[in-house]
């Protein structure tokens, strides 16, 4: 009876065994270039996002990315709640959220893939072609009201915001309004694709979109150029106005930037660290570079920073 107990026992552990070995197997099945992932991307860089997929797929045919376009806060609140391992910010982390995620341990990791700037945008027949930043905080906070008071016709201003929860608003509101609220707006847009049909149909319009959105098409639309009153002094640029050239942004020139990042909740066997790591790898960083942002992990001649999409 002993001996026959001892033989289960040895079976048992056989059959253990070889169930932890399948699902080991099983687990590893996926690999950096070979899998399925789902990835939330900020709206502002969804185009640009949409092309890394293309190429990281065309080169590895058993990989498979479903990208789903949402407001940077919407992507940061579904990592943290474990429904998504990856996501592709507009901003970094802000204090609260750095304080959820140490308070919670929730482990997050970061990596920048580019510098973006928001372009604010008027209608073509606006004769207004270029504001200072403090102005600019005067029309969101809505103590200017007439595009008379910067240099325009008579007329009423007509605010346009992104959604609240975007990077652009959240960008805007920090460095240009310093934290104050914004006034009430016009009209608040759904999408930066909805942001540039406003603009283009609305003569009194204000708008602002991602540098990557201005690759779009755009008719009856003006980027303005920005001056910063509060350049710094070793930048020698104050009273000079810059548009949202690439190399105006990488320079410093351009007085509203913002880093992308991915952050990733996603192991290093993982489709997901593949994705990371053609992103961040030379021609990852080339989407980027033709997509009108600046690249942030390769070295870049000014020569290679074009204006493409600013007129």
């Amino acid at each position: 009876m002993k001996i026959k107990n001892k033989y289960y026992w040895i079976i048992l552990g056989w059959i253990l065994f070889l169930v932890s070995i399948h699902g080991c197997l099983k687990e590893r099945r996926e690999t950096p270039t070979k899998g399925n992932i789902t990835i939330a991307v900020s709206e502002s860089v969804f185009p640009m996002m949409e092309q890394e997929e293309q190429k990281f797929e065309q080169i590895y045919r058993d990989a498979k990315l479903e990208l789903l376009p949402m407001t940077t806060r919407e992507a940061i609140t579904r990592l943290f709640n474990d429904t998504i391992k990856l996501i592709v910010a507009s901003r970094p982390l802000n204090a609260e959220e750095q304080a959820a995620a140490k308070q919670f341990n929730i482990e997050i990791k970061e990596y920048k893939i580019a510098i973006d700037g928001v372009g604010f945008l008027v209608n073509v027949q606006n004769p207004v072609k270029e504001l200072r930043t403090t102005q600019l905080d005067s029309i969101y906070r809505g103590t200017i009201k007439n595009w008379s008071q910067v240099g325009g016709r008579k007329t009423p201003i007509d605010i346009y915001l992104p959604n609240p929860n975007s990077a652009n608003y959240e960008i805007v509101g920090l460095k240009v309004l310093k934290g104050e609220k914004y006034t009430v707006p016009s009209n608040v847009t759904k999408s930066s694709e909805e942001m540039l049909q406003y603009v283009s149909e609305q003569p009194n319009a204000i708008g602002m979109v991602g540098l990557n959105w201005l690759n779009q098409k755009k008719e009856n639309i003006t980027v303005l150029k920005l001056s910063d009153p509060d350049a710094p002094d070793s930048l020698g640029i104050r009273g000079q106005y810059f548009a949202p050239f690439q190399a105006h942004v990488y320079r410093g020139y351009y007085p509203i930037t913002r880093n992308v990042y991915i952050y990733s909740r996603v192991d290093m066997y993982s489709v997901g660290a593949g994705f990371i790591a053609f992103v961040t790898s030379a021609p990852g960083q080339q989407v980027v570079l033709n997509n009108g942002l600046v690249p942030a992990t390769m070295p870049i001649r000014l020569v290679e920073l074009s204006n493409k999409g600013i007129q």
